[in-house]
């Protein structure tokens, strides 16, 4: 163990037992299953656009972004940045006609367009495996940098920080989920904010900064890594970003949630708009990052490592307090986020579809128990992760993209298409997808994203002309 600092130590205890404090608040103000799902489909514009806001800033935003700045410089904006902002854009206008079905979930989602109740098991066995792996580098992250702040051993500090967030999670559902948002969204802007004002002050100024960026390795400011990207790799990479936030299973809860379509417009609009400015100041703290540690000799070697480093061996005290709280705030409200949802896939998508008559209090039975399994799986994996952070993220951002994104809404706008071909594609596209990234991104000039979707693409057609012409809905 390394030497503890007590302000960072009593800093993340606090911040513990605050959100613990809210799930018990929580808990007694969720009645029915409805309630702990999608918060009785009453919230309003504020806790939903910033309860938005902080489940989108993940540790793969503070961590993980910072990594890839400090690892290849900016290029992370002209592809994964970009597709995200982009997607949130694309979800603006998409909101009123998932409204229109009444759905909850995005298996509900497919199953109206398809028109067959089989697609519901189907949609959420690929979002499980999605919001799984969401919540191994969740907790990846954020027992890399609590382990480097308070010197307690990273496979201990994993258990803790996954014990909480399982507990108020369970206790309140989406009102434990979106009340500590509220708070951790509001810390998370303002701590980025305090932290990036300090570094680039600290360096000389934001252009300074920028001139020793370029110093250090001109392709880190080249917007394809001085060629590390091809055209097609970074279109690939921006198309998976984008179809991840129109086929995440949290982003069309959080619609089903909003009071009324007026309030899910706002809540994307108004979370896009404060995001762009973050992602920006986020990029630009990953280039303070990289100015900061190679200027004082203390490079890294796995990217994870950067921020954690700059927080424990290079700023003051007091601001490593201030970006600590962000960047818990940042994990732990992306990571509550993706349990609740995966919680209730289980219970709605695939235990109701084989026990359709199960009633409301076993259902949120099933959520919780649900809840509890996955967490404590995802936390035991952590403990010994199969890759960093960006990898896992790039894996579950293919996996969704080219399971759902072209079949799902195509389907929405096409209203002539048939189901079964829909279902074809969503299984070819994404088995295809997640295949081939698993086998080193691609095949030959051809990336994942693009195999995958184009997999699923072809076989829409080829099932919808040739074979499914007359659609029989279950």
């Amino acid at each position: 163990m390394s030497e503890v600092n007590p302000f960072y130590l009593g800093a993340f205890i606090t911040y513990l037992i605050v959100v613990l404090a809210i799930g018990v608040w929580a808990y007694r103000r969720t009645n029915d299953v409805m309630d702990f799902w999608v918060m009785g489909q009453n919230m309003g514009p504020v806790l939903a656009t910033w309860s938005l806001i902080a489940n989108f800033v993940s540790a793969v935003s503070v961590i993980g972004f910072v990594g890839a700045v400090y690892t290849e410089g900016y290029a992370i904006i002209g592809h994964t940045v970009m597709g995200l902002m982009l997607g949130l854009t694309a979800l603006y206008f998409v909101v009123g006609y998932v409204r229109a079905l009444n759905v909850l979930t995005f298996p509900d989602l497919v199953a109206r367009v398809t028109g067959y109740q089989i697609s519901r098991p189907i949609a959420g066995t690929i979002l499980l495996i999605s919001g799984w792996l969401y919540l191994v580098m969740q907790l990846v992250g954020a027992g890399l940098l609590v382990t480097a702040i308070t010197g307690v051993p990273y496979e201990y500090m994993v258990w803790v920080i996954g014990a909480v967030f399982i507990i108020y999670t369970v206790m309140g559902g989406l009102v434990s989920v979106a009340w500590t948002d509220l708070l951790q969204g509001v810390l998370m802007v303002s701590a980025v904010l305090i932290a990036l004002v300090y570094m680039v002050n600290d360096l000389g100024g934001l252009t300074a900064m920028n001139e020793s960026l370029a110093a250090i390795d001109p392709a880190r400011v080249s917007p394809t890594a001085g060629g590390a990207y091809t055209l097609v790799g970074i279109a690939a990479t921006f198309l998976a970003f984008f179809g991840t936030i129109l086929t995440e299973q949290d982003m069309l809860i959080r619609i089903a949630a909003c009071r009324d379509v007026r309030t899910a417009k706002i809540h994307v609009a108004g979370a896009g708009l404060v995001l762009s400015f973050l992602y920006a100041g986020l990029i630009l703290l990953g280039g303070a990052t990289t100015v900061a540690l190679i200027g004082s000799g203390l490079s890294v070697e796995a990217s994870d490592a950067a921020f954690p480093t700059l927080l424990t061996q290079y700023v003051p005290t007091g601001v490593g307090v201030v970006i600590i709280l962000a960047v818990m705030s940042a994990i732990l409200s992306t990571t509550d986020t993706r349990l609740h949802a995966t919680g209730m896939t289980v219970a709605r998508d695939l235990y109701s579809w084989m026990r359709p008559k199960a009633d409301e209090e076993h259902l949120m039975k099933v959520s919780r128990i649900a809840t509890i399994v996955l967490g404590l799986s995802a936390t035991a994996m952590a403990v010994d992760p199969p890759g960093s952070i960006i990898t896992l993220y790039g894996l579950r951002a293919v996996l969704l993209t080219t399971a759902f994104f072209l079949p799902v809404y195509v389907a929405l706008f096409w209203t002539g298409l048939d189901g079964r071909a829909v279902l074809l594609a969503i299984a070819g596209g994404g088995i295809v997808g997640l295949a081939t990234q698993l086998n080193g991104g691609g095949i030959g000039p051809f990336p994942s994203t693009f195999l995958g979707m184009g997999t699923a693409a072809t076989l829409l057609l080829i099932a919808h002309y040739l074979f499914f012409r007359n659609r029989r809905p279950a």
